[in-house]
């Protein structure tokens, strides 16, 4: 379904009787598709950020959609011990392991990188001496739709977010209708979400 389909159908589930005007709904619909993109580093959040290393700076700006990184050096099968995220740098794909921002003082003397969120920069607590590729996984922000566009994730399971919607506090104070039925469309959206989350499982196997 496109944003504007599932926007009717959160107002055919309020019979028209919500006091939302076009833009409320829009802004309802954008609140409700961030909700679920951000509930997990799902399968398709997940993107590569890229970069080149300075001789000059220790660090590289961050996307502007990032949100976190996700790891992304580990085996999917069970026979290694799993590992947090990592930074890739140059030809030879060296790892330079994560640490928290509070920690990087400890790591001033090692091939580590932190994230400066405030700064949008992931920084080296070494300076690279020579220019090299970065690469990095990360979970991404959602992008703002159109009326004319879909959500990332497949129409199975769209109708999560119209319940989302009609249940919502600001859905409830508007409508009858929302309010006695905010438990039920609560629930379904829920339900949805657990398929969602198992057909997410699904894209790696393990």
């Amino acid at each position: 379904m496109t944003k504007l389909e599932i926007i009717t159908k959160a107002q055919l589930y309020l019979d028209d009787t919500s006091e939302l005007s076009t833009q409320e709904f829009s802004d309802l619909f954008d609140k409700m598709y961030r909700k679920i993109t951000r509930m997990m580093p799902w399968e398709g959040t997940k993107t590569e950020g890229t970069g080149t290393t300075s001789t000059s700076v220790a660090y590289i700006s961050l996307p502007s959609d990032f949100l976190y990184l996700t790891t992304n050096a580990n085996h999917t099968t069970s026979d290694f011990e799993a590992e947090g995220p990592v930074v890739f740098r140059g030809t030879n794909y060296d790892e330079y392991g994560v640490v928290s921002w509070s920690d990087r003082r400890q790591y001033r003397n090692s091939n580590k990188a932190y994230i400066d969120f405030t700064n949008s920069r992931l920084v080296f607590t070494v300076q690279p001496t020579v220019a090299e590729s970065v690469e990095f996984d990360y979970h991404a922000q959602a992008t703002a739709l159109t009326d004319g566009d879909s959500p990332w994730f497949p129409a199975e399971f769209h109708d999560a977010i119209y319940h989302y919607m009609v249940a919502d506090d600001f859905a409830i104070q508007q409508s009858d209708k929302a309010k006695s039925y905010a438990k039920e469309n609560w629930r379904d959206a829920e339900d949805i979400m657990a398929d969602m989350k198992y057909w997410n499982s699904q894209l790696v196997q393990i």
